[in-house]
């Protein structure tokens, strides 16, 4: 490896995010330099202290702070703030009017006010350094993640973010490095492992009634409409957000948002704990969409939309299989510019039964292959739905959030850090997971070879404990409803 090169890796998380984020979307040769070489930097990675199970000291009042304001980091404050034993204290996002909407919600519900960080894409730096936060949700566009949620660590705070966590193998490994270091939490806030659906399968799953897990299928298949797409740059009320977010995005091959496919299987599977992904192969169709819409845009007079003629946009569809230490298999399909169903498909198929979510209806086999009738699934549902989902699906319901999930996501959270309980999505998943990208771009630009997949549990995977769906003696966090 060159010297210039390993300098890049120890210095790619201290650049300035907005210029890591032509290297994390847009720069594909620089972002297959990073997954090549850190494979080989951090093969012999040994865990300095596990984080999987790890309960930090418990928190009854929670002071949280947010970075980025808006519809997740607005709608999230929202919820936290109706939950007792939760002060908002500190918001910030680089445009005034996002902070502004929020700091006018808490008011009317008559909270206090909390302070306000804007005005520059340096602002969230003076949040972290304040002294009265004990965590902070990264709610903030994804090429920030994971430079903020390290530095949130580093403060002495517990993270909690919007996923992914990182695009480049470097900064997952300074992720993992800092969290074993510092004992600060990042919690993912991966929404759809609280599905009613699929925690209820992953418990399944975890009782050993489907038998043996062999294989898993997960997905995000989500029409876009790349042409709205790039229209709407024109019109953007926040700069480089939006639609202007999400083509950028697409700048790159590979998986570009893999944790709503691969988290729900990957608990099922026990990945991290007591099985690992050894290495993946990924496969893309061509760019039949993008080139083709932008090119259109432009000669409609579309300025806007120039700075992106000539880039590797994403295929139409990627699929990606992974092969377990436990002889499994895992594959995990992205695709946004299709006009699909859409679906996450979540697939578990056991030695002794076969679950199913999409197309819904759901579908549940536990012998010889026979669908259950609906009655008869709704049966197994009930039976199998863990006690954490039990007694927070009425509340859950009532608030919304993608039929109730981002509550349960949240309030999972926040209750564990009250309680000092371990979280259910450690920081190993939440990177495990959102590695998946720059593997798969590796994958793709290599002919579809094979990439050894990191162990960022430093070998603990084979004794830590699978996530615990239960409401392990806790759940004092109330809620009062507004």
């Amino acid at each position: 490896m060159s010297a210039s090169r390993r300098d890049f890796l120890k210095t790619a998380a201290g650049l300035p995010a907005m210029v890591m984020a032509a290297a994390m979307y847009g720069d594909e040769h620089r972002l297959t330099d990073d997954v090549e070489e850190t494979r080989l930097v951090m093969r012999d990675h040994v865990c300095q202290f596990n984080m999987h199970r790890y309960a930090a000291p418990a928190l009854p009042t929670l002071r949280v702070g947010y970075i980025g304001m808006g519809g997740r980091g607005y709608a999230s404050m929202g919820r936290l703030s109706q939950m007792e034993g939760v002060e908002i204290k500190a918001l910030c996002d680089s445009v005034e009017p996002q902070v502004s909407r929020a700091v006018d919600y808490l008011k009317e519900a008559g909270l206090p006010e909390p302070a306000v960080y804007t005005g520059s894409e340096d602002a969230w730096k003076d949040l972290i350094a304040r002294d009265d936060l004990d965590l902070v949700y990264v709610t903030s566009p994804q090429y920030w993640h994971a430079e903020m949620v390290c530095a949130v660590m580093e403060a002495g705070k517990h993270a909690a973010c919007e996923i992914p966590l990182a695009y480049t193998l470097a900064d997952c490994w300074k992720i993992i490095q800092t969290s074993e270091r510092t004992k600060k939490q990042c919690a993912l806030l991966e929404n759809c492992c609280f599905d009613f659906f699929e925690s209820m399968a992953i418990n399944m799953a975890l009782q050993g009634k489907l038998g043996e897990v062999v294989y898993g299928e997960g997905a995000y298949i989500h029409w876009m409409n790349p042409e709205a797409l790039i229209a709407g740059l024109e019109n953007l009320p926040v700069p480089k957000a939006g639609a202007y977010r999400h083509i950028t995005a697409a700048t790159a091959h590979g998986n570009r948002y893999p944790t709503h496919g691969f988290g729900p299987v990957a608990l099922a599977m026990r990945i991290n704990a007591g099985d690992r992904p050894l290495y993946l192969t990924s496969t893309e169709t061509d760019d039949f969409v993008w080139a083709r819409a932008i090119d259109q845009a432009i000669r409609a007079g579309n300025k806007q939309c120039e700075e992106f003629v000539g880039k590797p946009f994403n295929g139409n569809l990627n699929v990606s299989t992974m092969k377990t230490a436990g002889g499994k298999m895992i594959q995990i399909q992205y695709g946004i510019t299709s006009p699909r169903p859409y679906t996450r498909k979540f697939i578990l198929s056991g030695l002794k039964g076969f679950v199913q979510k999409y197309p819904e209806p759901s579908q549940i086999c536990l012998e010889g292959g026979v669908v259950l009738p609906e009655e008869g699934a709704q049966r197994v549902q009930e039976e199998n739905t863990p006690e954490l989902i039990k007694n927070l699906r009425e509340l859950a319901l009532r608030f919304g959030g993608h039929g109730g999930i981002d509550f349960t996501c949240d309030y999972q959270l926040v209750d564990s850090l009250r309680n000092g309980l371990p979280l259910n999505i450690s920081v190993y998943d939440g990177v495990t997971w959102s590695a998946l990208t720059p593997l798969s771009l590796w994958s793709v630009t290599h002919g579809s070879q094979p990439i050894d997949y990191p162990d960022f549990t430093g070998g603990t995977w084979k004794e830590n404990a699978p996530i615990d769906l239960s409401a392990r003696g806790a759940m004092t966090t109330k809620v009062n409803p507004r």
